[in-house]
C-alpha cells in the first residue's frame, strides 16, 4: 500500500482499537484461514463485503484478516457469502 490512504483504511490509534474490539468478538484468529494472530496488531482489518460495494467501516462489516487471505481476497465478495445469496449454483455467477 503507498502513503496515500485508500478508501476505507483505518489506520492508527483508531485501527488499533478496532483490531482489539474485533478480536474480542471473533478470537484472535484469521476470520478466513483461522490462523491464529501471535499478536492482534499483525492482523489486517477486511471489510467482509467490500468496500468498493457497500463503503462502511461498521465493525459488522469488518474481520480480522491475515495479509495473505485479504490479499487473496482483494475486492471479491466471499464465497459463502455469494452461496447464501444465490444458492448452490451461485459460484459459477462469481467466476
Amino acid at each position: 500500500m503507498s502513503r496515500r490512504h485508500r478508501a476505507g483504511c483505518i489506520r492508527g490509534e483508531r485501527g488499533r482499537a478496532l483490531r482489539h474490539r474485533l478480536a474480542r468478538r471473533d478470537g484472535r484468529r484469521c476470520f478466513y484461514c483461522r490462523t491464529p494472530f501471535p499478536d492482534v496488531t499483525t492482523a489486517t482489518l477486511d471489510h467482509y463485503v467490500p468496500y468498493c460495494l457497500w463503503p462502511t467501516n461498521r465493525p459488522f462489516n469488518l474481520v480480522l484478516a491475515c495479509e495473505p487471505c485479504n490479499g487473496a481476497k482483494g475486492s471479491a465478495l466471499p464465497l459463502g457469502l455469494v452461496l447464501l445469496l444465490g444458492g448452490r449454483d451461485a459460484w459459477r455467477v462469481a467466476a
